[in-house]
């Protein structure tokens, strides 16, 4: 990012500039200066915060997903006398009217992970999407843990194994969509895959 200083909001500017040019256009056909002029600013402003489109998508990425992971923590600090099973059942909704709220942008997920092939960006997009998933996971691998220890969940619940399955089903049935929407119903599916798996992994049955 060639410009550190950002008194007015320029950078958030940009980016929400540049969702609406990458949805109009795709991330491939689009320019810096689609994005400019999305923002209404001259042609060459954008390239003071940002050197290129695939650095802003990038930043873009990296601020939804920081607002994501920190809403989970803030979630869990306001636990309360919550069960772990109660949690993680709120978290996974959340991911789901996240999804959904997004759903109309998905394509521009797919052209993000082509980055990760990308000789200038590659590298960065692949540590960042490493650096998301890990996040994700410790989440949900926390509240698993709470639940083991709680006496709510098996003591052979594998966590990283459960958190990996919360954490990708959802993008797993969103690519189903994305392909052919009567592949599936994304939020009856999604919530009754998440049942089954909170009931197969409680103690109780249930």
């Amino acid at each position: 990012m060639a410009k550190k200083r950002d008194d007015s909001g320029m950078q958030s500017k940009l980016m929400n500039a540049a969702m609406t040019a990458f949805s109009r256009k795709g991330l491939n056909d689009c320019r810096m200066s689609d994005i400019a002029d999305a923002a209404g600013l001259a042609r060459g402003t954008a390239y003071l915060y940002f050197r290129s489109k695939e650095q802003l998508m990038l930043s873009m990425y990296k601020l939804y997903s920081s607002r994501i992971i920190e809403s989970q923590k803030a979630m869990l600090a306001k636990a309360g006398d919550s069960t772990a099973r109660q949690l993680l059942d709120r978290a996974c909704q959340a991911c789901l009217r996240s999804g959904i709220s997004h759903r109309r942008t998905f394509r521009l997920w797919f052209q993000f992970l082509a980055l990760g092939s990308s000789p200038s960006v590659g590298k960065a997009v692949r540590n960042t999407l490493a650096e998301t998933y890990r996040g994700h996971s410790a989440y949900f691998e926390d509240l698993v843990e709470k639940g083991k220890s709680s006496g709510e969940f098996h003591q052979n619940a594998n966590s990283r194994a459960v958190a990996s399955a919360l954490v990708g089903l959802l993008e797993g049935l969103m690519i189903r969509q994305y392909a052919d929407a009567e592949l599936t119903d994304l939020a009856t599916d999604y919530s009754d895959l998440i049942r089954l798996i909170l009931d197969g992994i409680s103690a109780g049955g249930k």
